[in-house]
């Protein structure tokens, strides 16, 4: 008589931790018994998925078994039960139907199923366990959202942040990361772009998120990120069902966000002016390849204040009245002016302000030392935290003199402050060498200067240091951000 060559198929996974208590070598020792308990035959081989959802089609284990029952050599496939197959109500009366066209028979520890016998009640079991991973899945869900609107973080802290050791899922702030986010911010309003704070910071040296390097992405998402000003923004994002892994985005009214959460980086003062210059910038943006004008979204015209067009012509570029090239003279007259002249005002206006603030000994506040301060404020914040981990440290030997500890204790604690204090030094030393070498503010303030003496200027310095340009008949009006006292 032909001896049966069985399968063994365990699996377990995270949605199980509420049912099962085994782990996946007791599942499987306790089939193997149960096949010779049982005189069901030979285990021919045995196929483990571990921590893989029941939701899942595709698995490692069950894959491999349906290769070996392709070959013809499996007769009987043994489970604890039906669950093990899947929690897919579909997708687990689909195995059974490959399963019994292939003359595999499906059985069952608990003695509920044998594929031998009819069993109307299959479809009925299987559907259970589907709607026990969805309730599952429901309960995650709430869970997770519970938590966020609690004010935990989940997932990796950001950039400039890290876990609290204390608390649980509580952000805390990274001075050895912290300092660069405040300079990206400075950067960015003293009249940087994107791109040229990306590039700034590659050339410098400074560590990078998951250190990957810099680039105009990053850059962006980390002015934009309320994270900064002490907020947890999540739910973005959910998947989309239990059986899939995909992500779909969620509109800007479910997201939760909770304010307060944590320290702040960076001032909300500060984060509004950068949203607000982000805005008037994106006014200026190339469109379907269009060059971006030095004037383009802060010129109007004085008389039916309409924003003017820009126009080559042949002493170089000119702007017109928007309303009079829409719709002619009956709308409005063409105020044209040359580009050139209106720059030269602006950049004569900008040195006089420029030397002002040079000169002034309250230049750390203004736009153009977006560092000084910082360098000070952050090496005082690491000498600190340096202090106080020596401090611990003594208490640690105190602790180990007198026996409260262990030596192993002592030894592994020891080496974690040792380490900490390490980073802290050396990131203390590279901020040391940056503020002792030539100032690089000195050179962003020289080259400022070179610019406005050769009326050189951009779009984006433009749009920092210039609230309106108006253009009357015979007059132009030019608004500046900074008074010229």
């Amino acid at each position: 008589m032909k001896m049966n060559r069985v399968a063994i198929y365990v699996r377990v996974s995270r949605d199980d931790n509420g049912e099962n208590f085994e782990s996946i070598e007791n599942q499987r020792d306790m089939l193997v018994d149960h096949v010779a308990a049982n005189k069901l035959g030979k285990v021919f081989a045995v196929y483990m998925d571990d921590n893989v959802s029941g939701s899942a089609i595709q698995r490692p284990g069950l894959d491999r078994m349906k290769e070996d029952i392709l070959r013809g050599m499996i007769d009987v496939i043994l489970i604890k039960d039906l669950s093990r197959l899947g929690r897919n109500n579909a997708g687990t009366l689909q195995l059974i139907d490959f399963f019994e066209e292939y003359g595999v028979r499906v059985l069952t520890a608990d003695g509920r199923f044998d594929s031998l016998v009819d069993n109307d009640m299959v479809g009925i079991e299987t559907w259970v366990n589907e709607r026990y991973i969805r309730d599952i899945s429901r309960k995650i869900r709430s869970s997770l959202r519970f938590k966020i609107q609690r004010g935990e973080y989940l997932g990796k802290a950001p950039f400039g942040y890290r876990k609290s050791g204390i608390e649980k899922n509580r952000l805390v702030i990274d001075e050895s990361e912290a300092h660069i986010v405040r300079l990206i911010y400075k950067l960015y309003l003293s009249g940087m772009g994107y791109t040229a704070i990306s590039k700034y910071l590659e050339e410098k040296g400074y560590s990078s998120p998951r250190n990957k390097g810099w680039n105009r992405i990053t850059v962006r998402r980390i002015l934009c990120s309320r994270v900064y000003i002490g907020d947890t923004v999540q739910g973005v994002s959910e998947k989309v069902s239990f059986k899939s892994k995909k992500t779909r985005r969620l509109p800007e009214s479910r997201w939760v966000i909770t304010e307060g959460t944590h320290d702040a980086l960076i001032p909300r003062k500060m984060f509004d002016e950068v949203q607000a210059l982000r805005q008037s910038r994106a006014g200026g943006r190339k469109v379907q390849g269009r060059k971006r004008h030095i004037l383009s979204s802060i010129i109007f015209c004085g008389d039916c204040g309409s924003a003017m067009y820009a126009r080559k012509r042949s002493r170089g570029i000119a702007y017109i009245c928007g309303n009079y090239c829409r719709n002619g003279r009956d709308a409005c007259t063409s105020h044209f002016i040359y580009e050139k002249e209106i720059i030269e005002h602006i950049c004569s206006e900008l040195m006089v302000l420029f030397r002002q603030e040079y000169e002034s000994a309250e230049a750390g506040e203004g736009l153009y030392d977006p560092l000084a301060d910082e360098h000070s404020h952050v090496l005082r914040d690491i000498s600190d935290q340096i202090e106080s981990l020596r401090r611990r440290q003594e208490l640690l030997y105190k602790d180990r003199l007198v026996g409260r500890i262990s030596g192993d204790l002592f030894d592994r604690m020891n080496r974690q402050l040792e380490k900490h204090m390490e980073a802290l030094e050396s990131e203390q030393e590279k901020l040391r060498q940056e503020y002792t070498r030539s100032s690089d503010v000195s050179l962003l303030m020289e080259n400022i200067r070179g610019r406005l003496e050769r009326n050189e200027l951009t779009n984006e310095m433009a749009l920092v240091a210039v609230r309106s340009v108006v253009v009357h008949d015979k007059t132009v009006t030019i608004d500046l951000r900074y008074k010229i006292t």
